[in-house]
């Protein structure tokens, strides 16, 4: 069974949007990743591989319950992609799980009519995206198993366990400050905040 690994959202504005998931909705804190790097990215569109492609965005990650969320900022986009992504502030970005080998998910998901849109790797992550083809109105990402993945929410839950132990206080993208209790008296908070 392929469970799921995380769930991603489009932002307009990544400070903005981690702020407003940790302050109304308690999700944090965030891992940021600044202006992801790939080693390589193929767009495919209409059977054709593009390798040119301008895909330049910031994502953040944090533990939600049993789940990871990612925000997902894009700064520069080639028109083709945001189009098969169906790029949209505010808007379902993607679903993803982890799987033993992903090009053989991703001949899988092709075979369910779920269009591959592209394959990308980033130092030991290695991803296929698809369109949600007749399972999902958005699209799909596929990642390969590896040891970053498999710690991502032990990770991530770590974090927000030491932002809520006595003595620190949540901040903006993961910032953990230990605050001294006469500065949170000061403050007007009898106890650490966290979300």
């Amino acid at each position: 069974m392929r469970g799921l690994h995380h769930v991603g959202y489009w932002v307009d504005d990544l400070d903005s949007a981690v702020k407003h998931w940790g302050e109304d909705l308690g999700v944090g804190p965030f891992e940021v990743l600044p202006h992801l790097a790939f080693d390589s990215f193929v767009l495919t569109v209409d059977g054709e591989q593009h390798h040119d492609v301008v895909f330049d965005h910031s994502a953040a990650f944090a533990a939600w319950g049993p789940v990871v969320v990612e925000l997902g900022e894009v700064h520069a986009i080639d028109d083709r992609l945001a189009a098969a992504y169906g790029l949209a502030p505010g808007k379902l970005s993607h679903v993803s799980w982890v799987v033993p080998d992903v090009a053989e998910e991703s001949g899988r998901l092709a075979r369910l009519g779920c269009r591959l849109i592209n394959t990308a790797q980033a130092g030991p992550v290695s991803v296929a995206w698809h369109d949600g083809g007749p399972l999902f109105p958005h699209p799909i990402e596929v990642h390969q198993h590896n040891s970053v993945l498999a710690g991502m929410h032990d990770r991530l839950s770590a974090l927000r366990a030491a932002a809520c132990e006595p003595g620190n206080v949540f901040r903006l993208n993961q910032n953990i400050v230990p605050l001294a209790q006469d500065h949170a008296q000061e403050a007007g908070q009898a106890e650490p905040v966290a979300p």
